[in-house]
């Protein structure tokens, strides 16, 4: 009654249920069978049918990626795809459920109901994995299923797959179009039960779409891309080649690429009545006419009209639509097995099945190499055929061909060698390690039994085949030791693999895991792990009592220009070679010491590792009792090193990751980018620092935001904190419309989100800079704390909050600036004879350098007398309240840092022509003599120069800040509270940066600001 041949179906679909149905009778246990067919290829037939014909024994489950595949999949299992091939009615599945963690009990009491009738299951894999994560309400599915079918098997994860497949105890058919990793070896695909078609035989059968490659001048920015696009459409329409009605899949890297191209191709095709939409994970539905942006799939996609569809990844997979028959490459793909899924979405027949169907067409940038990803694999293809119909694994059999390649026994590093049989546990004996262990906390139920199945599935998930291993005679103590195949990275497109020996090491000890691997294996993510240890408890082990810290590395926190981003110093002993100046804001990111006479130790406060020793030389008992006697150590917990205390602390996220205010390393990019004309955008840095105010109507998962003004305009930025990659996103689309001068396809927004340039303050003492979070100890009220350098930078000056503007409106030519100008109140001040010396003794010379390129400071002061002084004087002023706040100090603060090297003693020469200060200052028809007083522009320059050569003379910086930037009474008043506000924590890093850079090269430096 119920024989595939009886059915519609294609000669290739019913040799793979035979497949399938000779795979189920066989002895194959712990083996899972094939189905490796193109897309397009009738693979939902095959599925259903295999189900259709087990379900008659015990139910099947169904396992795909999404959930818009399990709703896709379940609707064809139960009438569509035998409604299509008209089918006998009894072929249906009328029973059916979806599975999740939520809905065991319920789908388990159907199963029942049905007394016996044919049963499909429906599950996405996030549902089982989660379902295996739950031992209890994964022991109910034990034994429920006969098969289980696995839909796009290829997909990540696929270990944890493998893992909650076996459990089930049901024999399982993996479905997978591009099983180009080595995901058949997790499952352990038996050779002898795989179904292989190929593409190019899937092409000549008239079962899929041809492909046609082609690689054109696209643009790399989003407006003039979507405008060729759609051009090379129009083109193909109009030459017979393409429908009126065929789709375009556009495909970026990104959210603010695909936020970026959706307003390009949006505003393009708004008359047209063409339509678009874009679809990522984080937008929210919106729209309006014919543009739509969608956070998922929207499960009428096929009927809709819209013919132009954006994504980063949500339309690779699940996409049955034959009016999709163009692809364009915005970004190209970093592997070739996603380029080939992308192309799947191209390959669906319109029909009728049996004539070869007009091409589809993939469109990439020319030097992208698109056209040789795909002729790689079309060969790769064509190999498989020649193969039997088999793809080339990589297994267990593979390996042990390398190994029999060695000689029995051969003399080598002078010693007479056998060849090591490694799966062997005897080789535990063999097996040398360093003393070296990243150290983790564990809960009291740790499992370290299943703990070592995790260590094996993701070495497996690395591609590594463990040979031999397991727990030494203290069962506290584990071992794999695995064969890594590494690709030579001297050859770029051709095959030549190594074998490598990698070990794994680790020992349960005292509620913390100590665990070492040769490749360094990230195992942070495996299931009943705890975190990593903390700098302060790590720090024990190079304790106050030891012997001495003889090497610290350092990162700074400060993201300023021309700060050093990090130091390393060397000594007998770190603790006595001196201090330096912003210690506080550093952090010691590795530290090395002697705890005791015989012990040279190295930690790694980042990363949780202690060292010790050097190179693989202890056994794998010795490194067992090496773990316990640091454990011991930990426990004891004596003080850590007092020089420690000098420096800040890395810690682990916090539990509140609310920010609070931001700075911007803007200034870092001036000149990088261009808008959407061509033309280099105005970062205002003053909206470099901003504060982080909650706001509604952002992006998803978005509820914070600050503003950045770039050309004049203010741009609502969102900010969110992402808890799975531990780190800050921000979105903005005005962000994306700014673009590399050399990277074209890099938005301001992508490289402000990959590199992180910008500090964040969380609280009193908490900050986020470089992508890591950092207690730094400022007690900002202590008396002679670090706040009370910073106090004693600044200078009150009466009258300073009352000035008007910087420059003031000059229309004509004039002797001074005007009244209520910064700029008049400095000359006024410095002026010969001057009544009211707000800054003290005026100057032998003084000229004006503002405007142009070549500008240092505002004004350059210089004495050659008794007392040598040379003085640079940046400006800064601002309408409003002074306050205690950083924002409207960034760019004079910047703007001092990168002109410091012209104080320098041996500095070079002041830019701009000789005769530059013999000009006057114009601006706006207004006109000022810039020889304020002393000689002429070649004298003044040669006055500069001996002086600041002189050692004994005095070389300084003067910030003075008019208007509504700084009043001293307001920063002593902020730095007094118990929680400062977040705004003037960055004012205090802020200056505490400029002052180091300034102490650096010898230069003093002094802020004159309000009262």
């Amino acid at each position: 009654m119920f024989d595939p041949a009886v059915l519609g179906l294609w000669q290739h679909q019913r040799d793979a249920v035979d497949v399938a149905r000779r795979y189920f009778a066989s002895d194959s246990d712990g083996q899972s069978a094939l189905v490796h067919h193109p897309t397009g290829a009738g693979k939902t037939g095959i599925m259903a049918t295999i189900a259709r014909l087990q379900a008659i024994e015990k139910p099947v489950l169904v396992v795909c990626p999404s959930a818009a595949l399990v709703v896709q999949l379940e609707r064809q299992f139960s009438a569509g795809f035998w409604n299509r091939i008209k089918a006998p009615e009894e072929w249906r599945i009328t029973h059916t459920a979806r599975l999740t963690i939520s809905k065991i009990d319920q789908v388990l009491s159907s199963i029942g109901s049905a007394n016996g009738a044919p049963f499909v299951v429906f599950a996405t894999i996030q549902a089982l994995q989660q379902i295996h994560a739950s031992p209890s309400d994964y022991a109910k599915l034990v034994d429920v299923f006969g098969t289980v079918l696995f839909d796009e098997g290829h997909r990540e994860p696929a270990p944890q797959w493998a893992r909650a497949a076996r459990g089930l105890r049901a024999r399982a058919v993996l479905f997978s179009a591009t099983p180009y990793r080595n995901d058949l070896k997790v499952f352990g695909v038996n050779q002898d039960y795989t179904s292989f078609l190929s593409f190019n035989d899937a092409i000549a059968r008239g079962i899929i779409r041809p492909i046609v490659v082609d690689e054109a001048d696209l643009p790399s920015d989003a407006p003039t891309f979507a405008t060729r696009i759609i051009a090379l459409r129009d083109a193909l329409v109009e030459s017979g080649r393409m429908h009126a009605f065929d789709k375009v899949i556009v495909r970026a890297d990104e959210e603010s690429q695909v936020d970026a191209l959706f307003t390009a191709f949006s505003a393009r095709l708004a008359t047209r009545g063409e339509g678009v939409i874009a679809i990522h994970n984080n937008f929210q539905e919106e729209g309006a006419g014919d543009a739509w942006k969608f956070g998922e799939v929207p499960s009428n996609l096929s009927d809709r009209t819209e013919l132009f569809l954006i994504h980063q990844h949500m339309l690779t997979e699940g996409i049955d639509d034959p009016a999709c028959r163009m692809l364009a490459l915005f970004t190209n793909f970093s592997n070739e097995r996603q380029l080939v899924q992308q192309v799947g979405r191209l390959t669906r027949h319109p029909g009728p099945p049996g004539e070869i169907a007009a091409p589809a067409y993939v469109f990439g940038r020319t030097g992208d190499q698109v056209s040789a990803m795909w002729d790689r694999f079309l060969a790769y293809d064509g190999f498989c055929v020649e193969n039997g119909g088999r793809p080339p694994l990589r297994d267990q059999s593979f390996v042990d061909r390398i190994l029999a390649a060695l000689p029995q026994v051969d003399y080598v590093d002078g010693q007479f060698r056998r060849r090591a049989d490694l799966t062997d546990q005897s080789i535990a004996d063999d097996i040398r390690v360093p003393r070296s262990a990243i150290i983790f906390e564990t809960p009291d139920d740790f499992d370290l039994a299943h703990f070592a199945d995790e260590v094996t599935a993701a070495l497996d998930e690395e591609d590594r085949i463990e040979m031999a291993g397991g727990p030494l005679k203290d069962p506290s103590t584990r071992f794999h030791l695995s064969i890594s195949l590494r690709q030579s990275p001297l050859l770029a497109e051709t095959l030549f693999q190594t074998a490598a020996i990698e070990v794994t090491a680790y020992v349960h000890h005292g509620g913390r895991l100590f665990f070492y691997d040769t490749r360094g294996m990230w195992i942070d993510d495996l299931s009943g792990l705890g975190s990593r240890i903390g700098p302060s408890e790590l720090g024990t082990l190079l304790p106050e009592k030891g012997k001495a810290i003889t090497g610290v590395t350092l990162r700074n926190t400060d993201l300023g220009p021309l700060a050093l981003r990090g130091r390393s110093f060397q000594a007998p002993s770190v603790a006595r070679a001196g201090v330096f100046l912003g210690e506080q804001t550093h952090v010691v990111t590795r530290a090395t010491g002697r705890p005791s006479d015989k012990i040279r130790r190295s930690l790694g406060f980042t990363s949780a590792r202690v060292r010790q020793g050097e190179g693989p030389t202890a056994t794998l008992e010795e490194f067992a009792k090496w773990c316990a006697l640091v454990g011991a150590e930990l426990d004891a917990a004596a003080p850590p090193a007092a020089l420690f205390n000098r420096f800040a602390t890395a810690i682990a996220p916090p539990a509140n990751t609310l920010p609070r205010n931001i700075l911007i390393d803007l200034d870092a990019y001036e000149g990088l980018f261009r808008d959407a004309a061509g033309q280099v955008p105005a970062f205002d840095l003053e909206s470099a620092c901003a504060d982080i105010i909650e706001r509604a109507g952002g992006p998803k998962n978005y509820h914070h935001a600050f503003d950045l003004a770039i050309n004049g305009n203010s741009f609502v930025v969102w900010i969110r904190w992402d808890a799975a990659k531990q780190r800050y996103w921000l979105s903005s689309r005005e962000l994306t419309t700014f673009h590399d001068a050399e990277k074209p396809k890099v938005t301001l927004l992508h490289r402000l989100n990959r590199q992180q340039p910008f500090r964040i303050i969380l609280g009193a003492s908490l900050i986020y800079a470089y992508g890591r979070f950092y207690a730094v100890n400022l007690q900002l009220g202590r008396p002679g704390g670090a706040a009370s350098l910073v106090l004693g930078l600044l200078h009150a000056v009466p009258g300073l909050e009352a000035i008007t503007s910087e420059k003031g409106l000059l229309s004509a030519p004039a002797a001074t600036w005007p009244m209520g100008s910064l700029f008049g109140l400095i000359d006024g001040a410095l002026a010969v004879g001057s009544t009211a010396p707000l800054f003290g003794a005026t100057f032998e010379a003084l000229v004006c350098d503002d405007l142009g390129n070549t500008e240092v400071a505002d004004f350059i002061g210089a004495d050659a007398g008794v007392t040598q002084r040379v003085v640079f004087i940046p400006a800064k002023w601002k309408d409003g309240v002074a306050g205690a706040g950083a924002k409207g100090l960034y760019d004079v603060s910047g703007q001092a840092l990168k002109n410091l090297a012209y104080l320098k003693a041996d500095g070079q020469e002041l830019p701009g022509a000789k005769g530059r200060f013999d000009q006057p200052w114009r601006l706006s028809g207004g006109e000022v003599p810039r020889r304020r007083i002393g000689p002429g522009s070649v004298a003044f320059r040669t006055l500069f120069q001996n002086v600041r050569a002189n050692p004994t003379a005095s070389r300084e910086v003067w910030l003075v800040l008019g208007g509504g930037i700084l009043s001293k009474s307001a920063v002593e008043a902020a730095f007094a509270m118990p929680s400062p506000p977040s705004h003037s924590l960055q004012l205090f890093h802020l200056l505490l940066s400029l002052y180091a850079g300034c102490q650096s090269i010898g230069v003093d430096l002094k802020i004159y600001c309000a009262p």
